[in-house]
C-alpha cells in the first residue's frame, strides 16, 4: 500500500510538471505516465518497474482492439492475452531483474505479434516500425 501511495504521488507530481520527458532512446518511465495528444492513454495502475516495451505492447493492443478491419474474434483474443498478462503484472509488488527481463521479452514479442496481425489493416502508431 505504501508503494502505491508513493507511486500515486510521483504520478501526480510528474503530471503537474508536464508529464513524460521527451528524451531520445529507451524510456524507463512507468507505464501510464503522460500521454500526448492523439496517443493512447496508458493504464496508470501498472507497476512503476514495467519495462518500456510493455508501453509499446499496450499501444499496439489498444489500437488493434479498435480496428474494425480485424475480425472481432481476433481482437478479443489479442485483448484477452494482454489483460491476462497485465493482471499478473499488477499483482507483483516488486519484480527481480530476471523477472523484468522476462516481462520485457514477453512484451516485445506481444507487440510484434499484434503489429503483424494489424499490418496493412490499421493506420496509426501501433503499425509503424520502431514504435
Amino acid at each position: 500500500m505504501k508503494n502505491l501511495l508513493v507511486f500515486t504521488v510521483v504520478i501526480a507530481a510528474a503530471t503537474a510538471c508536464g508529464g513524460k520527458s521527451k528524451s531520445s532512446g529507451g524510456s524507463t518511465e512507468p507505464m501510464g505516465v503522460g500521454s500526448g495528444e492523439g496517443e493512447v492513454a496508458l493504464d496508470p495502475t501498472m507497476p512503476s518497474w514495467m519495462p518500456a516495451s510493455c508501453t509499446a505492447y499496450h499501444k499496439a493492443v489498444s489500437q488493434a482492439i479498435t480496428c474494425e478491419t480485424i475480425e472481432q474474434a481476433k481482437r478479443d483474443e489479442i485483448k484477452a492475452k494482454y489483460d491476462t498478462a497485465a493482471t499478473s503484472w499488477k499483482a507483483e509488488q516488486d519484480a527481480s531483474k530476471e523477472r523484468i527481463a522476462e516481462i520485457d521479452t514477453f512484451c516485445t514479442s506481444g507487440a510484434d505479434s499484434v503489429k503483424a496481425d494489424t499490418a496493412g489493416n490499421c493506420v496509426g502508431p501501433a503499425t509503424t516500425t520502431g514504435q
